[in-house]
């Protein structure tokens, strides 16, 4: 226990990952608020407006988090766009993985534990949100790795 601990404490416990994690709720933030005003503002009523909103978002919102990152918590010597575009993959990476492990919790949630979303609307929160906390310290590690190789002179 003392292993594990000390593992979180020495990892987790840092003002590099507290950075990171309010990188990442502002990152969240803004991720929404783009997303909303894309899809509010979709007034034809194509099918793929979800899909749309939500690809901008996450292509406004992964630009902040990069350059947010760079600067305020992995703080790397150089930039270039190899570094930009091994995050961004990182980033696409963890979108696919979180959006199938969404669609699993989700299958959990509804039918394991049984909750009915049309009585309980909140709900539909549990599967992202899990499948998103779930991925963070896996981001967090290869962000760092990502970074740290990707620091070379010019």
């Amino acid at each position: 226990m003392t292993k594990l601990w000390q593992f979180i404490k020495t990892n987790f416990l840092t003002k590099k990952f507290l950075t990171f994690g309010i990188i990442g709720i502002l990152n969240t933030l803004i991720h929404l608020l783009v997303y909303t005003a894309i899809y509010n503002e979709n007034t034809t009523g194509f099918i793929g407006s979800a899909f749309f909103s939500n690809a901008i978002a996450f292509i406004v919102a992964s630009i902040f988090s990069y350059f947010a990152n760079a600067y305020f918590t992995f703080k790397p010597k150089n930039k270039s766009t190899m570094q930009f575009s091994i995050v961004i993959l990182v980033f696409l990476s963890r979108l696919l993985i979180s959006s199938l492990l969404a669609e699993l919790f989700d299958y959990i949630v509804i039918n394991w534990i049984g909750l009915d979303y049309a009585i309980y609307p909140i709900a539909k929160s549990i599967a992202p949100f899990f499948a998103s906390a779930l991925l963070i310290p896996i981001a967090y590690f290869a962000l760092d790795i990502v970074f740290k190789k990707t620091d070379i002179e010019k």
